[in-house]
């Protein structure tokens, strides 16, 4: 599908005599890359493939998200125009570690695409979605424009994480997060949106919008009535179980050590069974005690006690 026209990116590019030469250099740059392929980008649902079906235990607690998301696949693999199709904007809510972010990662390399993360929660303004102004003389393009230019796919992943924390009046005279995020989830104003530091339009209504909160109350209203909603829990103990495993025969088979080295089941019973005791903290805490059974050259990977009650907990992996 046409994600840029070239039309418009020659007359942009005609207007560069006014710029000076190191502008002229960087604006070019974009343009070009905007340009391949004549400004198409390929949609991932044209190949008539389920990219969800081997997600198994690993996604256990996004079962409902992920069934959503099979749903909408099909259709879109069905469409008689595939490039009309759309993967519609969903938002993650739940408690800090259960994976949100992680699970977006996973979305994006299963259907091969690239995925950006735009953090809501520390944002000041839009330029990091939609570039800085033209006249700037340190203009930059946003990761809107950089994830269309740079790949191939006009349906990369875009994850708005901790939408829940965005502030809802810009620190300057730009543009607010919440009125560049509300072109974006909205299909009519994402084909035509608008990326300020060249100045040219592109079609992103085919990104894929992942959107994660800890606090769903606390999203903006406008925002949230454009997304579709998923709870998600805290793994189980089982889950937990699984995560730590799978995460252990990752790093096993990716480094040189020992057939015999071997998980320590007290201390890994341990971790899996401190419920106050995030995925991401338990995952950090087995990579480390993994470094210190190769640096001693040990069988036995012994992990470390947990935290104490009352840390603040972070995020998944």
């Amino acid at each position: 599908m046409k994600v840029f026209d070239p039309y418009e990116l020659h007359e942009v590019e005609e207007s560069l005599k006014a710029l000076k030469d190191h502008d002229q250099e960087r604006v070019k740059l974009a343009l070009a890359r905007a340009g391949r392929n004549g400004g198409y980008r390929s949609v991932p649902w044209a190949i008539d493939s389920d990219p969800f079906a081997g997600f198994g235990p690993k996604l256990a607690t996004f079962a409902e998200v992920l069934q959503h998301l099979q749903v909408q696949w099909i259709c879109a693999t069905r469409a008689e125009r595939p490039a009309d199709a759309r993967i519609d904007p969903i938002l993650l809510h739940g408690p800090p570690g259960v994976g949100k972010t992680y699970f977006a990662r996973v979305l994006a390399d299963a259907i091969g695409t690239r995925m950006e993360v735009y953090s809501a929660g520390t944002a000041q303004d839009a330029f990091q979605l939609c570039g800085t102004d033209a006249g700037w003389s340190n203009a930059r393009t946003g990761l809107v424009y950089d994830l269309l230019a740079r790949g191939d796919s006009a349906a990369p992943v875009l994850v708005v994480d901790e939408i829940d924390k965005i502030p809802v009046y810009s620190a300057g005279r730009r543009d607010t997060p919440i009125n560049t995020l509300l072109d974006l989830l909205e299909p009519l104003s994402a084909r035509r949106y608008r990326e300020l530091s060249l100045p040219v339009h592109m079609n992103a209504s085919r990104m894929i919008i992942v959107c994660t909160a800890n606090e769903h109350d606390a999203i903006p209203v406008a925002l949230r009535s454009r997304l579709t909603e998923f709870t998600i829990a805290a793994p189980t103990v089982a889950q937990r179980r699984f995560l730590l495993e799978h995460e252990f025969g990752t790093l096993y088979e990716s480094h040189r050590c020992s057939p015999e080295l071997r998980l320590d089941a007290s201390t890994a019973n341990r971790l899996v069974e401190t419920e106050n005791l995030d995925v991401r903290t338990m995952l950090r805490m087995l990579r480390a005690g993994f470094a210190r059974a190769l640096a001693a050259d040990s069988n036995r990977v012994v992990l470390p006690e947990p935290p104490t009650a009352g840390r603040r907990r972070i995020g998944f992996i």
